[in-house]
């Protein structure tokens, strides 16, 4: 299965979510990184530059949305799947420059569909 995505970026505070979705990601794009703060997302958004990246909203260190505008200056086309289990609405995040909202929890198929990916594809 193929996305034609090279590198990703997770970044979130809950490691048992981070392997996960690494995990899951793996199967369509060959380098997932995560980071657990928005400090450490900032350093690895630089050396990695990744295509997409899954973010949270409540980090230790701040908002995972006020870090969306920024991201997409420096990465202008990198593909933001927002990701958050509290009460914010989808379209705040969109409005922020997110391109997906995926509310915790979500199913795998979610994540592929937001990546727009045939999780039944056998291509790699």
């Amino acid at each position: 299965m193929s996305s034609g995505y090279s590198k990703a970026l997770i970044i979130d505070d809950d490691s048992d979510l981070c392997l996960m979705l690494r995990s899951v990601i793996k199967k369509a794009i060959p380098e997932v990184e995560y980071a657990h703060t928005l400090a450490a997302g900032k350093e690895l958004l630089n050396q990695l530059k990744p295509e997409v990246i899954f973010l949270d909203n409540n980090l230790p260190d701040g908002q995972g949305l006020h870090l969306v505008k920024e991201i997409k200056e420096s990465l202008p086309g990198v593909f933001i799947v927002f990701i958050s289990a509290v009460d914010l609405p989808g379209h705040t995040a969109l409005e922020y420059g997110a391109d997906v909202f995926l509310e915790k929890p979500f199913s795998y198929s979610s994540i592929f569909q937001a990546l727009r990916i045939d999780p039944n594809s056998q291509s790699s």
